[in-house]
């Protein structure tokens, strides 16, 4: 192994690897800026503010390389050091993942209704918050890379504590998705994807605030944590902006499915033959209801009131 694999080339590796994550996110950007969604001033903020928190990062990250290889190419003892900019990126990060962790938190209780269970999720993502500050912060302080052991009880509590409130947050999301499936297989198409994307975000989040967390207590005078502490905000934006851009493709699919229910009659799973224009009523019903628990602003859908299921006989016109 060379004398700067564990160094260099973790800051190599991180900043790759964050940057192509970087292209999918600010795809995802452009994608929730240039499509219309009657989303509330506070959610609009929070998109925001992560983006500028990704792209300052991410600059920060390039910055701190050329730092090393460029302006002290020829001085290594630099490595023994503490750079501003690694307590910056971890402060960062710890604010991105506090920033979505609440808003997750917030759809499960709008699916649950669990207060307490809510209150202590939020309540253990602040914290975990604070101790990731604390870390970067106090990293920053002592700045000899040799004394860092100092900081392990502070990453110790914010690492796994995100961990946790990410696994908890999404297993809790999956269940009552699933259980909130009613037998259309349009809106069951929709919930399948919910709690596969659901799964997904909280498993990446997961795997590399622990990996990162390894990284920093088996190799601590290295930076091979850098591997998995850069991109590790961007995987939490990542869960963010997936789930408010999908809202788009999840009313495309419901579109479709109530086109073609209603261009024709449609059996139930081992029920008889319904009226079209009933079914297709009760399946905009069921699509809002789907929409709401997962993605509430979103525009698109035409609902019929119960009490006036069956009385008319366009399906685009109030009764």
């Amino acid at each position: 192994m060379g004398a700067f694999d564990l160094t260099i080339g973790g800051f190599l590796m991180g900043l790759s690897f964050d940057l192509y994550l970087y292209g999918f996110v600010f795809n995802q950007y452009l994608a929730y800026k240039t499509t219309k969604f009657d989303d509330p001033l506070l959610l609009r903020i929070i998109v925001a503010t992560l983006f500028v928190i990704d792209t300052s990062q991410v600059a920060v990250e390039i910055y701190t390389v050329w730092y090393f290889l460029v302006e002290n190419y020829a001085n290594p003892n630099v490595l023994n050091h503490v750079f501003w900019t690694l307590p910056l990126c971890g402060v960062t990060t710890a604010i991105s993942a506090l920033i979505v962790e609440t808003f997750l938190i917030h759809r499960l209780y709008q699916l649950m209704k669990r207060f307490w269970l809510c209150i202590i999720l939020v309540v253990a993502a602040a914290v975990a918050s604070l101790f990731g500050a604390a870390a970067g912060i106090w990293s920053g302080v002592i700045k000899d890379i040799n004394k860092l052991t100092l900081v392990i009880p502070l990453e110790i509590v914010w690492l796994s504590t995100v961990a946790s409130v990410d696994i908890v947050i999404n297993v809790a999301l999956s269940r009552t998705l699933w259980r909130s499936k009613a037998g259309f297989p349009g809106t069951d198409t929709i919930i399948i994807r919910c709690i596969r994307a659901s799964i997904q975000s909280g498993l990446f989040s997961s795997v590399f605030a622990l990996a990162s967390l390894a990284g920093f207590v088996f190799w601590t005078n290295t930076h091979v944590n850098l591997i998995f502490g850069f991109p590790l905000g961007r995987i939490y934006s990542n869960s963010l902006l997936y789930t408010l851009v999908s809202r788009k493709e999840y009313a495309e699919i419901s579109n479709r499915i109530i086109e073609i229910r209603y261009a024709g009659s449609f059996l139930l799973p081992h029920s008889p033959e319904v009226n079209p224009v009933h079914l297709q009523r009760e399946t905009v019903t069921e699509a809002k209801v789907v929409d709401n628990a997962v993605t509430p602003s979103l525009d698109g859908y035409i609902v019929f009131p119960p009490s006036t299921v069956g009385e008319c006989s366009q399906p685009a016109s109030p009764c």
